[in-house]
This record gives structure tokens, sequence and C-alpha cells, in this order.
């Protein structure tokens, strides 16, 4: 586009390919110097005054979506030839971005977005709004973790957009009775964050076909995959959510996205008391199996709770004693309620939150947020304050830890210190099988970062690294023999013709150890096998 500004907007560089549908620019609002992605397109041939005044009420609606997982839009307007739509500006990339670099997530950062993404709905379908396209291209992932859902309109708006017949990709995204002529839904929504769950944890949707009518006709009527099957660390408890979200019946889906996000918590809480799926399903209340019961999952959510209606009062309950009796009982009860906890119940309940009666990592955190913490601040002479400290850093490590990995897998690394760099160096290693140098690593971030406060969760995992190693032993001459054992294991594949197997171990030598004299001519061998193998190509 040759233009270079709309409205009050100065557009700068494209952040999309010209579409059907417009083409999304980086803008800046020449007054208020704010950025702002504009999704510049076409005014449709034939637009009334009536069409216009829709348009403009319908941007006026979605201003007042505002919620930390939707992708604010300022609003927009006209020129004499096109319109626009102004959104707050992401740093980020779409999910369909991130998969396509990154193949798929882990489990954890999946179910993570999936959390994010229930709670944008539940808002939005609170506020009326439907999004009825929800697709890994319509959500962003912040910098910092957080998702947004984007790209929210209604008729008005999508038809001043105009776009073209559906894509595969959005096929792969619309629910069974959307593809059979239903208008989309809340059920339809929550379809889609089922198939994007899917598409998270496997890297591919749900149903894949080259042709469109095959590919309805799986979606409409195939078997739901098993994520679990085919990701062995998926938990159970999650690959059952998934099911019930992808149901061809919209019944038998949750009955809301508030429903939903209990789902979440209350098959996390099971998971982590050792309940099993069946029993998930069959012990009473479970939001696995809620349907209709609104109130109650607002309730345990703690979502504006339904106040029932007085009764008719009666003279007995107008006597004075009896009011005063009331109040003082009721006073009492909050003087109990309200009563700080004493150490050893502290101590009690955060154990109880702590492996090994525990093994969530979101009930560690209570234990630290909520237990050791108050222990540390109000009791610094008790018997268990080394514990409370102790247990405080090694909750500490394991969220330190959790983040890396977070952002290793997003390829976010940039913004790491130098102690989270050596780190995640040695920890490389450890997994390679290389314990010597792992070892080295470890006990280096270890001298050189102990004194930093900052750093103090790198410094006790490396600690840890350095235990872990101890109790294996390593022998003289550990790294050769282990790398010649590594050579050896190459060289078997390559003759058993797994060609792709025995290159990936020599890589990793030649990437890993380059540079190290210490194995140089274990190095330089690597090296001649992968240009014999690069010769043969």
């Amino acid at each position: 586009m040759a233009k270079s500004r709309i409205g009050p907007f100065v557009l700068e560089a494209p952040l999309s390919k010209p579409k059907s549908s417009g083409q999304v620019f980086r803008g800046i609002h020449l007054e208020q110097k704010k950025l702002a992605a504009l999704r510049v397109f076409a005014i449709p041939m034939g637009m009334t005054p009536e069409s216009r005044q829709a348009y403009a009420s319908q941007l006026e609606q979605l201003k007042q979506l505002r919620h930390p997982g939707i992708v604010r839009c300022y609003g927009g307007g006209f020129d004499s030839r096109n319109a626009y739509l102004a959104y707050e500006m992401i740093d980020g990339e779409s999910l369909s971005s991130a998969l396509a670099r990154r193949g798929r997530l882990p489990w954890e950062t999946a179910f993570e977005a999936s959390q994010q993404l229930a709670e944008a709905l539940q808002y939005a379908h609170q506020m009326g709004w439907v999004h009825g396209r929800l697709r890994p291209s319509k959500i962003m992932m912040g910098a910092q973790g957080q998702v947004k859902i984007g790209d929210w309109r209604r008729a008005a708006i999508t038809s001043m957009i105009g776009e073209g017949p559906p894509s595969k990709t959005q096929l792969q995204f619309a629910a069974p009775e959307v593809l059979q002529g239903s208008t989309p839904d809340e059920k339809a929504d929550l379809y889609a964050l089922g198939a994007i769950m899917v598409t998270m944890l496997t890297g591919k949707p749900p149903y894949d076909e080259k042709s469109p009518s095959r590919l309805i006709e799986q979606i409409c009527n195939a078997p739901i995959p098993c994520v679990s099957a085919e990701v062995l660390d998926c938990p159970v408890w999650l690959n059952a959510i998934v099911e019930q979200l992808l149901a061809k019946d919209p019944k038998q889906r949750p009955f809301s996205a508030t429903a939903l996000q209990l789902a979440f918590k209350e098959a996390q809480r099971r998971q982590s008391q050792g309940v099993g799926v069946l029993q998930h399903v069959t012990a009473g209340f479970s939001p696995l199996q809620l349907k209709g019961d609104r109130e109650e999952a607002e309730k345990v959510l703690g979502l504006k709770p339904k106040r029932k209606r007085k009764q008719n009062e009666t003279p007995f309950f107008e006597r004075p004693w009896v009011l005063v009796a009331g109040l003082l009982a009721a006073l009492s009860a909050v003087v109990w309620f309200l009563l700080p906890l004493g150490e050893e119940t502290l101590r009690h309940r955060a154990q109880a939150l702590l492996p090994p009666a525990s093994e969530e990592w979101m009930q560690w955190n209570e234990a630290r947020d909520t237990y050791l913490t108050s222990l540390v601040e109000r009791f610094p002479e008790s018997k268990h304050i080394d514990w409370a400290n102790e247990q405080i850093r090694w909750v500490n490590a394991r969220e330190a830890e959790r983040k890396l990995d977070r952002e290793e897998g997003r390829g976010r690394t940039e913004n790491w210190t130098q102690a989270q760099v050596q780190y995640a160096e040695a920890r490389r290693y450890e997994r390679f099988g290389d314990l010597v140098t792992a070892f080295d690593r470890y006990r280096a971030i270890i001298s050189l970062f102990r004194n930093r406060k900052d750093d103090r969760s790198i410094v006790d995992l490396a600690q840890e690294g350095v235990a872990r190693i101890r109790v294996s032993g390593i022998g003289q001459n550990a790294l050769q023999q282990f790398l010649t054992a590594k050579m050896e294991e190459a060289a078997a594949a390559y003759d058993r013709a797994r060609i792709t197997e025995a290159k990936l171990k020599w890589e990793s030598i030649v990437e890993l150890y380059e540079g190290n004299q210490e194995v140089a001519p274990i190095v330089s061998e690597a090296q001649e096998r992968l240009q014999q193998i690069n010769q043969r190509k």
C-alpha cells in the first residue's frame, strides 16, 4: 500500500501480507505518539449510511471489551477509500507462528495458555460476545507469557472486512454444528479451544485432510483423537478435558467457559490427591461432567454468587434477645476465623502442599505464598525457621526452572541473565550424559554467582546438579570414555542405516566440545564422519 497515513495514524512497517481481508500495519498515533496495530481494508462497494452507522456502533461495543486476555481495540474509522481498525500492539507473536517455529508446546505451557484463553472466553461470553473464528492465528503470545485473543467482531464489522471462502485452517477449528450450518455460539468457541489445545500439545490440528469435504466429514464423524496416546507426558486428566471440549454434540461439552475453568482446577486437585480419571468422573460433583450448574461453578470460582432472597421474617426473629445472641455468635465466629495461624499449624499446612504429599507445582507455590512466608515473617525465632527458609528456596528453584523451560521452549532467551545462560548450558551437558563437563559448569556457576541475590535460585539449582552428579560418581578419564562410547553408538547406528540418529550424535559432539583440547581427536573424528555423510548426498 502506497499511502502512509490513515485517520490520525501514520503507517509504518507492514505486520502481515496483503489479503482479501486487508493488511495489518504497525502505526503510530500522531498526537498521542501511541503505537498500534492497524488493520486496513478497502471499503466495500455500495456501502450505505446505515451500514456505516452499524459499523461505528459495533466499534463502540468492541471498545468495551477490556480484559487481560483480549487484544484491546482502540476504535476505527474511514477515509475516502479505506477503513481501519486500531488494536493494541502486542510484543510477541501469534500462536500459529510459535507452533510453526517450535512444532508443539510442552503440556505445562499449553495448559497455562488454555487457562488464560478460558478466562478470556468466560469474560467475553458474559459480555455477550462470541468469537466464532477462534484459531491459532487469532491468538497472540506475549513476551511475558500473556496470551490474548484478537480479531473480535460482529456482523457489521465482518461484512466490512469481507473475507473469502473458508480456508482449510478455518475448517479445522470450526465446530461440527457450525460446519453443518449452525450459527457459532459459546459452545462453538469451546470446541475451537479444544482443537487449539490439541494443536498446542501435538503440533497439529485434531483432523487433517486435503479435501475440504473429507475434512468436514472427519470433523463431524471421526473419533476424537487421544492426545495422551501421542504425547506420553500429557496428563490423562488434561486429555479427558480436551476430549469433552471436542465432543460432536454441543450438549456434551462443558456448559460454559466458567465450567471449563472449574474443570481445570478440579482435575488438578484430584490428580494431586492420586484420583484416577474414572474415579474423577464418578466421584460426585465434577466439572468434567458439569453441564448446567452455572451457579455452582461460579460459587467455586468466586464469581459474583447470587444472593438468596430474604424469606419472610417471623416475629420470633425480631425479638431483641434473638438478635443479640445471633450477633454475639457471629462476632465470635468472625474473631475465631480471623485469628492468625500458629507456627505449628503453618508448618503442618505447608507440609500438606509440599512433596511427598503433593507433586503439583501450584500447591508448592501456595505453600510458599500462604504459609511458609507467613511463618518466616511472624516467627523469626521459631524452631521451624531453617526448615521454612529451606522450603521457600526449594519452591523458588522449581519456579525458576519452570520459567527457564518455558522461555527456552518459546525461544525467548534474549533477556536471560548470565547465570541463567550458564545453567542452561550445564543442564544441556548433563542431559546429554556428559557428567564431567556438567559438574564443572555447575561448580563454576556456584562460584561466580553465589553472592548475587537475583541469581540465588539458579545457584540453588546448580548445587542440586552438583549433588546429583556426586551421587552418580565420576571416574578418571570419564569425559574421554563417555565420548568414545558416544562415538561407538553413532557408528553402530550408522552401520544399521540409522543415518539420522548417527548424524545427531556426531553433531552434538562437535557442537558441545569443539575447542576442548582434551577431546580434540574425538571431535575431529566426528567432524570427519559428518563430512563423509555430506559428501554422499
